[in-house]
Formats: structure tokens, C-alpha cells, sequence
């Protein structure tokens, strides 16, 4: 089998797609490289801005309700959910909704007016045709 011009064009665009798809995933995978045109700006440094409000280094203890507390309540026992009533309702019926109409206007009405037709027909003559003098010669 012999390998034409087209074959060998054709393997060369393959192995640059492959190339461009390795490129474009080496710098997907690190902006910072070498290969990227456009690196990403470096991060500036990060601004402390003092505070002159205290604060505390740890944090209060939690209060925590004890046994035998004013704010402590009994827990209820579980009760049986209520069966649900029978609630009425009515379906929506049909209302019919006057909708906008197109109306033509301007509507033209067929009259039986007889218009003339002009048909031109040639026909064969022998007789020469001779030119007219010109009426506005030219000097």
C-alpha cells in the first residue's frame, strides 16, 4: 500500500491536536508554567490593619441548665395526631373569555367593470419599411 501526500497530512494534524491538548492541559494544571503566554499577577501581600478593640483570647463557659432549674419544664407525653375533617371544595368550571378578533377593513367589493386588453400580434409583411425623416435634425 502506497502513502500518499494526504495520509502523512493527516497524521501531522493528529500529533498537533495531540500537542495542543497536552499544552492546553499543562497550563490548566499549572497557570505558572513556562508554556502559558498570560501567567497570573503574583497575589499582593496581605493588609493587617490594627484594631483598638479588645478581645477576648477565650471564650466565656457555657451555661448549661441543671437539674431541679426554675427554667427547666416537664416533657410531654407523645399524643395521637388529630384525624384530618372534611374540608369542602369546589372544582373551577369553564368561563368562556371573549377573545380580541382580527376585523379586515378596507375590504374591496367585485364589481363587473370591463377594463381593455391590448394584444399586439406580429405578423409577416413583404413590404419594406422605410425610415421617417427626422423632425429635429441636429446641425
Amino acid at each position: 500500500m502506497k502513502v500518499s501526500f494526504w495520509d502523512v497530512l493527516s497524521i501531522l494534524g493528529l500529533l498537533a491536536i495531540c500537542l495542543l491538548a497536552g499544552l492546553f492541559t499543562s497550563i490548566f494544571v499549572a497557570p505558572n508554567s513556562m508554556f502559558n503566554p498570560f501567567p497570573p499577577q503574583a497575589l499582593p501581600a496581605q493588609v493587617v490593619i490594627p484594631s483598638s478593640t479588645p478581645t477576648s483570647l477565650s471564650l466565656p463557659p457555657t451555661w448549661t441548665a441543671t437539674p431541679g432549674s426554675a427554667f427547666m419544664t416537664a416533657t410531654l407525653a407523645p399524643s395521637q395526631t388529630m384525624v384530618p375533617s372534611s374540608t369542602g371544595f369546589r372544582l373551577a368550571t369553564f368561563t368562556p373569555t371573549p377573545t380580541n378578533t382580527y376585523t379586515p377593513s378596507n375590504t374591496p367589493t367585485p364589481t363587473n367593470t370591463r377594463t381593455i386588453t391590448l394584444t399586439l400580434t406580429l405578423t409577416k409583411s413583404n413590404t419594406p419599411i422605410t425610415p421617417s425623416p427626422d423632425p429635429d435634425p441636429i446641425e
